[in-house]
């Protein structure tokens, strides 16, 4: 699918294209009559023509694209209409369909779509821009500066927003798409089609994604190609829901899309403004060989701001080498302190931010620069800012700008703007900014492996097939290679005592039941049990809690476990209906309840996926041992990645938490199992 004459075609119908300003169809033909570079026909049986055009009843035979603006319920009509007269791709402005509830109507789109071989975007769009043949096939007012970014939006809204911010900011598009409805074509269709386009970067809103999987994969090719980044609507903090160890409770959508995003290698935005500003950077600049950032300010609060967010976003502030200080001794005043952020002193001109670009752009150790103007006396803003730009032309690291205030300096920021410099109001912005190009370059520099995990199939099936409890769940994972404790289930309590004997003292004794999900909230956990007689009471103690706090429960026994010391760590997965398995980790036990400090990903989980997650934890020093506990990383990555597969290998289970995972030093030993099956 090459989509070819959806984007370029040579001739253009507008259906609907009515003689009345103001109506849908009446824009949409006024875009194009005035600026599209081929044929373009009005369909209007009412009209004898339309602006000085001669109107059509229907569409001509052998018209390329078809663009549909009238009442939803004629539009399978028209589509017929279009198959009919050879039209290759359609874009269905009008709304009615599944956005109003009236779902048979799309599908019955859609069918007649692909049974006529017509490439269908929409309905309910604004449209698509081509600005490379400038074809305007919209009800948007503006069309973008011709540029190297493609986007596309599943919100029309959305798009005439970021239409008014990229005209009045000088933004250059290639592509703009609104995707609507996505009955037929989607963002998969357009990562496929931009991937080998001539554009620079990717940008897209998105309110959700069908097919999950598809997209993961597709997206992950295209950022190896170029940037895509991506906002996602709809993002619920859902750490409130955090608050249970269990896996169904803490897992989220919105988590699902970030584990899929960063797999995938999309970078997502938090903003429109963000959207803009790391489209504009990637677009116009070469991406960071490292994370060494050099600031040039003339005014030291910014430079101290600045200084703070590269911190504190995981950069370097670049250390100068002793040539660069002393050629800067030569240069600056002796106010000027010849360190990094380097301060020019509130009197600079557009000559001393030259000399100082010069020379911390030939320092190899500097990355990438910031520089900051704050309009004061004598700032010379416009100079500055050609100045700026000439500096940047001359270098392959990249050079961003924040000109902050708003009316005096935006004499300078038009000139940064049609020169490709990023400029941002606030330096925060920039450090932001930069920070997204260099994740991007980790990813591209990242190889991903991924393990071959061998695994007793007989065992695991059958332990899934009479699956009733804790004993299976232990079969599934001793199938998968998991280390577990020493373990026994009994059913009475003399036999409790000899398990005891058996597994070693001390014990911990917890009730195995499928109908419970939190042993601890009906205390059904008793722990450090020295003796037969402690068993035994403890059997009784916890059956009896059982039928107290949760009568009718199924108590299949009492499990009787030996008793580790280590670091607890929680595992689960939950089936994403998107993206597939979702696998968590965090600290286990009640600390997931109190610091909801979970990392998530989905699988198949790659070695270098398993380390990232850990790291992203805030707690992740204490998986390297603290105050004498040396714990090692690999056991706990080895259990990610093993879950992960488990969760790929068997559809029917829908949940698995194992809370704790017990850390000690090599090894991780899943202590306690819950697994929740297809009801099917």
């Amino acid at each position: 699918m090459t989509l070819e004459k959806l984007f370029s075609p040579e001739s253009i119908a507008v259906v609907g294209a009515s003689r009345h300003e103001g109506k849908t169809g009446h824009e949409i033909f006024d875009n194009l009559i005035h600026d599209f570079e081929g044929e373009v026909y009005p369909v209007n049986p009412k009209a004898d023509e339309v602006e000085g055009v001669e109107a059509y009843d229907e569409v001509p035979q052998g018209t390329e694209l078809g663009v549909i603006a009238v009442p939803g319920k004629i539009v399978p009509q028209v589509i017929e209409s279009c198959g009919e007269k050879d039209v290759e791709a359609v874009i269905v402005v009008s709304a009615g369909f599944s956005e109003t509830g009236n779902v048979e109507r799309e599908q019955q789109v859609k069918k007649i779509a692909e049974e006529n071989d017509i490439d269908l975007l929409g309905p309910n769009v604004l449209g698509l821009i081509n600005t490379q043949n400038s074809m305007n096939a919209s009800f948007a007012s503006k069309i973008p500066e011709k540029g190297d970014i493609s986007f596309m939006s599943q919100s029309g809204a959305f798009c005439t927003a970021i239409l008014d911010y990229a005209k009045a900011e000088h933004i250059g598009f290639r592509h703009f798409v609104s995707l609507g409805n996505k009955a037929a074509l989607n963002e998969v269709d357009l990562l496929k089609k931009w991937r080998d386009d001539g554009n620079e970067a990717i940008l897209s809103y998105t309110e959700g994604i069908e097919d999950g999987r598809e997209f993961m994969q597709e997206a992950e090719k295209t950022s190896n190609e170029k940037p895509v980044i991506m906002i996602k609507s709809g993002r619920t903090d859902k750490g409130g829901s955090a608050a249970s160890s269990h896996t169904g409770s803490i897992a989220g959508s919105y988590q699902a899309y970030q584990a899929a995003f960063r797999k995938a290698g999309v970078i997502e935005a938090e903003s429109n403004r963000e959207l803009l500003d790391f489209g504009r950077a990637f677009s116009y600049q070469s991406i960071p060989e490292g994370e060494s950032v050099a600031i040039i300010t003339n005014a030291g609060g910014p430079g101290v701001i600045t200084t703070d967010e590269i911190s504190q976003h995981g950069l370097e502030l670049a250390e100068f080498f002793d040539g660069t200080r002393e050629k800067l001794e030569q240069e600056m005043p002796e106010e000027s302190a010849l360190h990094n952020p380097l301060d020019v002193i509130g009197d600079a001109g557009h000559d001393r931010y030259r000399r100082a670009l010069e020379i911390i752009l030939e320092d190899e150790g500097v990355d990438s620069v910031i520089a900051v103007l704050t309009p004061q006396a004598n700032t010379e803003i416009r100079k500055t800012a050609k100045t700026i730009s000439k500096a940047e032309e001359g270098t392959d690291k990249p050079v961003f700008a924040s000109f902050m205030g708003e009316q005096d300096v935006q004499k300078g920021v038009d000139i940064l703007e049609k020169n490709d410099i990023p400029d941002f109001e606030d330096p925060v912005d920039a450090v932001k900014t930069l920070k997204a190009m260099s994740e991007y370059r980790r990813f591209l520099e990242t190889e991903k492996v991924y393990r071959d995990i061998e695994y007793d199939e007989e065992k695991a099936e059958e332990a899934l097939d009479s699956y009733s409890g804790y004993e299976d769940g232990h079969d599934l994972f001793e199938a998968y290679g998991f280390d577990l404790p020493l373990t026994k289930v009994e059913d009475a309590p003399l036999p409790a005592k000899e398990a005891a004997s058996d597994v070693g003292y001390p014990v911990v004794a917890k009730i195995d039941s499928p109908d419970i999900s939190h042993k601890t909230d009906i205390n059904g956990v008793r722990t450090g049990l020295e003796s037969k007689s402690e068993v035994e009471d403890a059997f009784r103690e916890i059956v009896d809690n059982v039928h107290h706090e949760e009568p009718g429960s199924k108590i299949n026994g009492v499990i009787v476990q030996e008793e580790l010391d280590g670091l607890e760590v929680a595992l689960g997965m939950k089936r994403d209906p998107q993206f597939g398995p979702m696998i968590l980790v965090g600290l286990g036990g009640i600390y997931i309840e109190a610091l909801h400090d979970i990392s998530f990903g989905i699988a198949p989980i790659s070695e270098q996926e398993a380390e990232q997650m850990i790291e992203e934890l805030q707690s992740s020093e204490l998986f390297e041992g603290v105050r004498g506990e040396d714990h090692s990383l690999e056991p706990v990555k080895d259990a990610i990645i093993r879950l992960g597969e488990m969760a790929l290998n068997h559809e029917e289970i829908q949940e698995i938490d194992v809370n704790p995972l017990i850390l000690r030093k090599e090894r991780a030993y899943v202590a306690d199992i819950e697994i929740n099956l297809d009801a099917d």
